[in-house]
C-alpha cells in the first residue's frame, strides 16, 4: 500500500517534488521495475507495457534495419516533455536499466535505437514546432520527420537545414545531417542556435554559444545518445521558394562518363545552390554482361528556378528517366518515389568512406564496389553507392556559424556511403561472412588523411569519432556531463573511450 500512496501522490507532484520522491520509493530492480515505476508515473497513455500493444508493436518494428525489430524492450515509453524525458531516465537510473531513444529509427546500428530487455524511450510524441518572424529562428521537438517539418515551416516561405528524404528523423542533425540545402548553409548541425537539453543524471539544461558551450560545441555533429537527450531545437532558418530538382536514371553501363561528371562537379562547381547525389544501384540478379542489374540516379537539386548549364555534364549522358523540373521543397523530399525510405526497409547496413576527388579514390571505391556486387551474387538483395560532395561553400559556411564536432577541413571533398540489404532468412554465420567481406571491400579504399567520417551513415565498427580531430576534446565533454558513465554503459551510440 505504501508504493501505491506514493505513486499516486506523485502524480500531482511539480518535477522537483517528484525528484525528490523517487529516493524515498522501495527500490525496484531492473526493466521490470523501471516499467512500473513508469507506468505509475506517466500513466497509460504515454507508456506500453504489453507486447500486444499496437503503440509498442508500431515503435518495435518501425526500423529502416528491419533486424533491429527483433529486439523486444521490456517497455516503450512516449514522453511528451522535456520534463517526462527527465523522469524517465531517473527512474532507469534508479533501477539500474538499459534503455535506448528513438526517433523515425533510421540509424542501421545495433542498439543505438534500439534495445533488448530494457526501456526504449519513443519521442515520436514531441512534435511541437513554431516560428519566430521577428527573428527568423525555428523551434521544433525530436518527434516530427523532416518531411513533416518541411511541410510546417513552407507557410511562412522558410525551411530548416535536415535531411534529404521525407521520412528521416531529427536525430540526423546530431550526427551533422546533410541536406541539398547543405551547399549554401552547411550541416543541419551548423544551423543550431539553442537546444535544450536533458542531460544523463536528468538535469534539464540549455546549451548554446553562451550556455553550456562545450556541451554545445559536443553536439553539434558529435552524434546523439552521447552527451543527453535533445528535446527542443532552436535553429535558423532559410528562405525557401520554388527550386528546379528531379533525378535522372541512367541503366545502361555509362558509369564512366557518371563517375567523371561527379568528380568533376565535385572539384569545379562554385554555384552553392547546386547540390548533386550520385546514388549507384545494383541488384543480386544475374549480370549477363548486360548491365540490366544496375542503375544510376542522380539526385539533382538547385535552389533556384534556372539552374542554367550547371547539370550540362549529366544531362549530356544518354539517360532512360529525365524528372527535372519546378518543385517545392517538399516535393525534393520525396524525390524519385514518395516514400522510397519505407519501401526501402530491409536488412539495411550502412559503411562511410571519406575521400579526396583529385586523386583515383573516386574510381577506386566504385570499381571495388562494382567488382564485389559481380562475386557476391546470392550474397545481397540490395547495395548502393552514393557519393555525397563536401564543397568549399559548405565547410565555409560551417565555419561562419562556429563550426562544429566534426571541424570540418576546407572541401572539395567528399563522402562515399554504402549500404548493404542482405537477404532474410539467412543463417547467423553466412551474415556474418557476408558483412565481414563488404567491410573488407570498403576499407580496400583507404581514408583520406585528415578528413572526418560521417556518423551519420557510419557502421559502429568504423569507430568514426576517432576521425575527427576534436575527438580529445569531445572525450573530456562527455567526461563532464556523464561523469558516472551511465550513457555509456546503459545504452548504445558513438563510443568515446
Amino acid at each position: 500500500m505504501l508504493i501505491v500512496r506514493l505513486l499516486t501522490t506523485a502524480l500531482c507532484m511539480s518535477p522537483a517534488a517528484l525528484a525528490l520522491d523517487l529516493d524515498r520509493l522501495p527500490h525496484l530492480d531492473g526493466p521490470s521495475g523501471a516499467c512500473q515505476s513508469l507506468r505509475s508515473y506517466l500513466g497509460f497513455g504515454k507508456t506500453a507495457l504489453s507486447q500486444l500493444d499496437l503503440r509498442y508493436i508500431h515503435s518495435r518494428t518501425s526500423y529502416w534495419n528491419t533486424k533491429l525489430n527483433a529486439h523486444a524492450p521490456s517497455c516503450v515509453v512516449f514522453p511528451e516533455s522535456a520534463e517526462n524525458v527527465s523522469l524517465t531516465l531517473k527512474v532507469i537510473g534508479s533501477t539500474g536499466s538499459k534503455f535506448a531513444i528513438k526517433t523515425q529509427g533510421h540509424n542501421t546500428n545495433d542498439g543505438f535505437s534500439s534495445v533488448e530487455d530494457g526501456i526504449l524511450i519513443d519521442l515520436s510524441h514531441m512534435t511541437g514546432k513554431s516560428y519566430d518572424e521577428a527573428t527568423t529562428l525555428a523551434t521544433y521537438e525530436p518527434g516530427s520527420s523532416w518531411g513533416e517539418l518541411y511541410e510546417y515551416y513552407l507557410q511562412f516561405g522558410r525551411t530548416v537545414v535536415g535531411g534529404r528524404i521525407h521520412g528521416v528523423g531529427t536525430g540526423l542533425a546530431l550526427g551533422g545531417g546533410m541536406s541539398y540545402l547543405s551547399p549554401q548553409y552547411g550541416m543541419a548541425c551548423d544551423s543550431f542556435r539553442e537546444l535544450e537539453v536533458v542531460l544523463p543524471n536528468g538535469d534539464i539544461v540549455t546549451a548554446s554559444s553562451t550556455q553550456n558551450p562545450d556541451l554545445f560545441f559536443g553536439l553539434r555533429g558529435g552524434g546523439g545518445n552521447a552527451f543527453g537527450v535533445v528535446t527542443k531545437y532552436t535553429v535558423q532558418s532559410r528562405p525557401i521558394g520554388t527550386l528546379y530538382a528531379g533525378n535522372l536514371i541512367y541503366v545502361s553501363d555509362h558509369s564512366e562518363e557518371i563517375l567523371k561528371a561527379t568528380r568533376d562537379f565535385i572539384l569545379y562547381n562554385t554555384d552553392p545552390k547546386a547540390a548533386i547525389l550520385m546514388n549507384y544501384n545494383i541488384l543480386t540478379t544475374p549480370d549477363l554482361a548486360l548491365g540490366l542489374d544496375q542503375a544510376a540516379v542522380m539526385f539533382l537539386v538547385y535552389d533556384g528556378e534556372n539552374p542554367g548549364d550547371v547539370y550540362a555534364n549529366f544531362t549530356a549522358i544518354p539517360h532512360l528517366l529525365n524528372t527535372m523540373g519546378p518543385k517545392k521543397y517538399t516535393e525534393v523530399a520525396n524525390l524519385l518515389l514518395p516514400g522510397l525510405a519505407q519501401i526501402s526497409r530491409g536488412d539495411n547496413v550502412f559503411r562511410i568512406g571519406v575521400h579526396r576527388a583529385d586523386d583515383d579514390s573516386y574510381r577506386t571505391a566504385w570499381e571495388r564496389f562494382h567488382q564485389w556486387s559481380q562475386d557476391h551474387k546470392g550474397d545481397y538483395t540490395y547495395i548502393h553507392l552514393d557519393y555525397n560532395p563536401v564543397p568549399k561553400s559548405l565547410t565555409d559556411a560551417s565555419k561562419e556559424q562556429g563550426g562544429n564536432a566534426m571541424e570540418m577541413p576546407d572541401g572539395p571533398w567528399f563522402w562515399a556511403e554504402y549500404t548493404l540489404t542482405t537477404p532474410p532468412l539467412i543463417t547467423t554465420a553466412k551474415y556474418n561472412e557476408i558483412q565481414a567481406s563488404f567491410k573488407e571491400m570498403v576499407d580496400g579504399t583507404p581514408n583520406a588523411e585528415g578528413l572526418p567520417m560521417f556518423l551519420n551513415e557510419a557502421h559502429a565498427d568504423q569507430d568514426a569519432l576517432k576521425s575527427f580531430s576534436s575527438y580529445s576534446r569531445l572525450q573530456e565533454i562527455k567526461a563532464k556531463y556523464d561523469p558516472d558513465g551511465f550513457f555509456a554503459s546503459k545504452t548504445g551510440g558513438w563510443s568515446f573511450s
